[in-house]
């Protein structure tokens, strides 16, 4: 819903009311002191509400991108979560996954050395 400002007739006090767009746009404060609508530029803010931590959001609004600018856009929205909270829980959490891997892959690898080492094929 839209906020309307609204200013008090004999004093320098201004009142934010949220009203929706049809109703009737006047603001009566407990005292039955009608005060006086403001007139400002309308502020737009579509399309500027996407949440950095939505994977659904990502995934809509990158559909037909390429591989790089979805990297780009990705680190865009690792910056906003950094500076959000101090840290980027979303890009931590897969970075952990990967390194999990990581090592799986190694431990596996060293286990068939253990193994090819220790059974050396015949001559």
């Amino acid at each position: 819903m839209p906020i309307y400002t609204y200013k008090h007739p004999d004093k320098e006090e201004y009142m934010d009311v949220m009203q929706k767009m049809n109703d009737r746009h006047v603001y009566i404060d407990d005292d039955g002191v009608e005060w006086r609508r403001i007139w400002s530029v309308p502020s737009l803010s579509v399309g500027l509400n996407l949440d950095a931590d939505s994977s659904q959001q990502f995934v809509d609004k990158t559909e037909g991108w390429t591989t790089g600018d979805m990297w780009d856009y990705s680190g865009e929205l690792s910056e906003k979560r950094k500076s959000k909270r101090g840290y980027d829980h979303i890009g931590e959490a897969q970075e952990k996954k990967r390194q999990g891997e990581i090592d799986y892959y190694k431990e596996k690898n060293r286990e068939k050395r253990l193994k090819g080492a220790a059974n050396p094929p015949p001559l």
